[in-house]
């Protein structure tokens, strides 16, 4: 079926395409006495399984499993550890991947992301369309919800294109079913619910097909809660609506998703403004949440809580519901929702008139967006979207070809594509152009930055000079101080800051060892008074002060010394104390905002 994704034109087809898949699902669901196994029925279930052995028994075992995944983590977990090692008694390789697949989904339910990616990826070497193809199909699709719930889009994006691209060359439904999940999750994750409505209605449409019945819930959750998204209330009401009907006439699915059908109905009467209403859900949302340790949905939940309360002129509790969302949000590193509450606060501390928390936030706000959704990734994401719909168009393109239509049709075919590809060529394009320009500026400032440098060190070597006039009686008269003291006194701060001036002009920060530890013994003090001295006179902690005099002096090295910038990069960076490549490339980002590559290409550009 195809979806048209413009949602002015397609208002009409996206209703009759829902009311549609919601009349085959009420046609399913009157033959569940014929389907109890698809249906996960666990009455019967719990019969067959004293009843079976070998291969059928694990096959049992784990659908009870899915019956019990959203309902009771810790029955679901018992089932599958039983199926898990059943699967190790008798051989079945088969089952011991789903088993091992099961506990990553339990892990990522939890919200322990990394835990779940980690062993999800060591099932990744094992699975391969040919050999078990449903396994392969549930790993790279809860590869790309992590990377989705982490804000990660760019490679959730990947995954999910990846998948489908499998699933189309093998013509296997479940591949299909399951790449249009992932598809979907990411889209309405960066809130562009038109593509994730038509996804979802696509994976509908197999998840119907397969008898995958425990789908059925989650699938018409996410369409209500996309239907109010593009603004059509009433149809997401009617969704609910249909969803509470369902749930009297086959096994709810249990807390983990009414939790967040919770939610979804608390989001639109905010929006609805019915906040009495709201609250009634998003209390219940909340107590299932954190009665069952759903982490991940726990800070989109305070984030609810926090937006009905500013509804609710309460700024002071929504202000304490934004820090608790941004405190459970770290908790799972889902930066995504750090990044958008932190923007929020800081404008809420600015209106009470809190500039230091504004700044704070708003500080907190800028380090996410440079570091996790920087240009570089957006670009990627546009052409990984761009590369998606010149295949989809050549594709149509095949199929018009193949069915021998028209010539006219043909040529509009060919148009359309041209169109597509030269709009998609310009906005890669713009999107090139606008870093280039951003990377050109930091290259300017890095240059005048390096300038300085190279003047300053006249008066560095004249300083260094006059420093080394220092008699032993005064070294000794220092040694003396630190080592009669037991506070970190004006005195000692003064001596560790003259021979800390000393060693820079030394430069022992090249010293590949170079450490807070060893720094100290050469100071002749202890760690944490040197420590204490950096933070207070350098107002950085020690691993950033290091990296400050490094790239400082690297600046004014490849200015003046020709041989030195055209060297290797991996040589660039031992030579002033980087022993690895990519903790120099990071050093030099953060304090530049471009690469070190990038910068002795543009200095040797400009030389030459």
């Amino acid at each position: 079926m195809v979806f048209c994704v413009v949602f002015g034109h397609a208002q009409k087809t996206y209703k009759d395409s829902i009311d549609i898949y919601f009349d085959q699902i009420q046609n399913l669901i009157s033959l569940k006495d014929n389907y109890k196994e698809d249906f996960l029925d666990p009455e019967f279930l719990l019969d067959k399984k004293d009843k079976v052995t070998g291969r059928e028994k694990v096959a049992t075992l784990l659908k009870l499993y899915s019956a019990y995944v959203y309902k009771s983590s810790e029955t679901a977990r018992t089932y599958n550890q039983r199926a898990l090692e059943l699967s190790k008694d008798i051989g079945l390789k088969q089952g011991e991947l789903c088993g091992t697949f099961n506990e990553a989904y339990l892990l990522f339910v939890s919200g322990q992301f990394d835990e779940a990616m980690d062993l999800v990826q060591g099932i990744s070497k094992y699975v391969s369309v040919r050999n078990y193809p449903e396994t392969y199909a549930d790993v790279y699709t809860l590869i790309s919800y992590i990377h989705t719930e982490k804000g990660e889009f760019d490679m959730a994006l990947e995954t999910g294109l990846g998948l489908l691209d499998v699933a189309e060359k093998s013509a296997n439904e479940y591949l299909l079913m399951r790449a249009y999940s992932a598809l979907s999750h990411y889209y309405l994750r960066i809130e562009n619910y038109p593509e994730a409505l038509s996804y979802c209605l696509k994976g509908l449409h197999y998840v119907i097909r397969l008898r995958k019945v425990q789908y059925i819930f989650p699938k018409i959750d996410e369409i209500a809660r996309m239907t109010a998204k593009l603004d059509d209330t009433q149809g997401a009401l009617d969704a609910y609506s249909f969803y509470v009907d369902l749930e009297k006439k086959i096994n709810p699915p249990g807390s983990y998703i009414q939790s967040i059908v919770y939610m979804n109905m608390a989001d639109i009467f905010i929006s609805n403004g019915k906040y009495e209403k709201a609250q009634n859900y998003l209390s219940q949302a909340l107590e299932m949440n954190y009665k069952n340790k759903f982490r991940f949905r726990i800070p989109r939940a305070l984030m609810l809580q926090a937006e009905l309360n500013l509804k609710n002129k309460d700024t002071v509790n929504a202000i304490l519901n934004y820090e608790e969302s941004i405190e459970a949000a770290e908790d799972i590193n889902a930066f995504d929702v750090v990044k958008t509450n932190s923007g929020i606060l800081a404008e809420l501390y600015e209106k009470t008139n809190q500039p230091s928390m504004a700044y704070e936030h708003r500080a907190l706000n800028k380090v996410i967006r440079d570091s996790l959704f920087n240009n570089e990734k957006e670009q990627k994401i546009v052409i990984l979207e761009t590369r998606r719909k010149v295949k989809e168009i050549t594709q149509k393109k095949r199929i018009l070809e193949l069915e021998n239509e028209a010539q006219r049709a043909r040529y509009n075919t060919i148009m359309i594509v041209l169109g597509l590809v030269v709009i998609s060529g310009f906005f890669a394009v713009l999107s090139y152009l606008k870093v280039r320009a951003k990377n050109k500026l930091l290259y300017k400032r890095t240059m005048e930055l390096a300038e300085i440098q190279v003047g300053m060190g006249e008066k560095l070597r004249q300083l260094e000079a006059a420093q080394s006039q220092t008699n032993d009686s005064d070294i000794d008269e220092d040694d003396a101080k630190l080592k009669s003291t037991n506070t970190l006194d004006n005195d000692v701060k003064n001596i560790i800051l003259r021979r800390l001036e000393k060693l820079e002009m030394e430069k022992f920060f090249i010293d590949q060892n170079c450490s807070l530890r060893q720094v100290a013994q050469q100071l002749k003090t202890n760690p944490k008074y040197l420590s204490q001295v950096v933070n207070q006179e350098k107002k950085s902690s020690f691993t950033n002060y290091i990296n400050e005099l490094r790239i400082n002096y690297l600046l004014s090295r490849l200015l003046q010394d020709e041989d030195f910038r055209n060297s290797k990069l991996s040589y660039i960076a031992a030579s002033i104390g980087y022993n690895n490549l990519n903790t120099f490339n990071t050093a030099f980002k953060k304090k530049q905002g471009i690469l070190p590559s990038y910068f002795i290409k543009e200095l040797i550009q400009d030389q030459n």
